[in-house]
């Protein structure tokens, strides 16, 4: 697609119209100043972010995005509410966790709606099943969206934290530990992972919800209180987000790809694998339990599963509903 066109297509199709939501005031001319917080260095899901940031998208709604990279979904989730941050993209899962935690949060927009935690392996170890596992060096870090889930993933397969070796590491050796060969696998989301190591050492993957645990993964998050005080500027930062996604996958996943190398000029970046999480995610942005649901829409049955799960395994007390961690009232539905 030319450049012309994807500057007058893009912004013709993310123009959004005034917004009335809930008889909030409007605010004064000039743009309002966003600070989002993102679960991790640049990686292939932050290109509906940066994609909006490099064509101006966020500007022409009157909004100031100031786009901050992250150091793990848990450590964003604690900025968010400390007042540090406006809005995360995160791992929802694991802000439920949070949430159990005293972290008074809720998510605005779910993308990745289907599960996407996975151990990876050395492909060439022939792993079938997570007894498979008992012995391997497996490396991990300690605010990654696994946290939380280590535990009651063993635990679901009759296993303990003894039946591997764990070993955390910090998040920026934790791709390169396994790739120089030093663990046999490591955990994180498979869309994520499986394109970082393709090149290196291919591995395959043992998704967690393929042991019961459902949880939804990526969207956007934020406290209650923010919501209140900022809903017309957060609800025009959703609504830019969902068409950016939705235009991503609708054949222009290289302009997201060339947004985010554009936007992060000094972090070496891998076009190709960029690309690749972002064409691996596209499945994972399905719900599992509604069929053709628009992008950043979230739904009851999605999360009762998740409840469901997470009060299985230990990880929020009973007594839970759906409601208690989503809204859809920021997008057009």
């Amino acid at each position: 697609m030319k450049r012309r066109t994807l500057s007058t297509g893009l912004a013709a199709m993310i123009a959004l119209p005034v917004l009335s939501l809930g008889g909030a005031p409007a605010r004064a001319q000039g743009a309002e100043k966003l600070r989002v917080r993102l679960d991790f260095s640049p990686w292939g899901m932050h290109g509906a972010m940066h994609l909006a940031l490099q064509k101006g998208l966020f500007k022409a709604q009157g909004l100031d995005v100031e786009v901050q990279d992250g150091t793990g979904t848990i450590s964003t989730l604690q900025l968010l509410s400390a007042g540090q941050a406006d809005i995360g993209q995160v791992a929802l899962g694991t802000m439920a966790v949070a949430k159990e935690n005293g972290l008074d949060l809720i998510s605005v927009a779910g993308f990745a709606r289907t599960g996407d935690l996975a151990v990876l392996m050395d492909q060439s170890l022939g792993i079938k099943t997570p007894k498979d596992l008992a012995g391997k060096k497996i490396v991990c870090f300690t605010t990654s969206p696994w946290a939380p889930f280590i535990e009651p993933f063993l635990k679901a397969n009759g296993m303990t934290k003894s039946s591997i070796e764990l070993v955390m590491v910090a998040p920026s050796a934790m791709i390169s530990t396994y790739a120089s060969g030093n663990s046999d696998g490591f955990m994180s989301q498979a869309p994520f992972g499986q394109p970082m190591v393709l090149k290196t050492r291919k591995a395959s993957a043992l998704l967690l919800g393929d042991s019961g645990i459902s949880f939804p993964s990526y969207g956007l998050a934020l406290t209650p209180k923010t919501l209140e005080s900022k809903r017309e500027a957060i609800a025009k930062f959703v609504q830019v987000q969902v068409k950016a996604w939705q235009y991503i996958h609708d054949g222009h996943v290289d302009e997201a790809v060339a947004a985010i190398i554009a936007q992060r000029p000094n972090a070496k970046l891998d076009a190709d694998v960029l690309r690749g999480q972002i064409a691996a995610y596209r499945p994972f942005f399905e719900s599992p339990t509604t069929k053709n649901l628009s992008f950043g829409l979230q739904t009851d049955a999605d999360w009762a599963a998740a409840i469901k799960s997470m009060e299985q395994t230990g990880q929020i007390k009973p007594g839970h509903k759906p409601s208690d961690y989503y809204t859809n009232a920021l997008l057009a539905v």
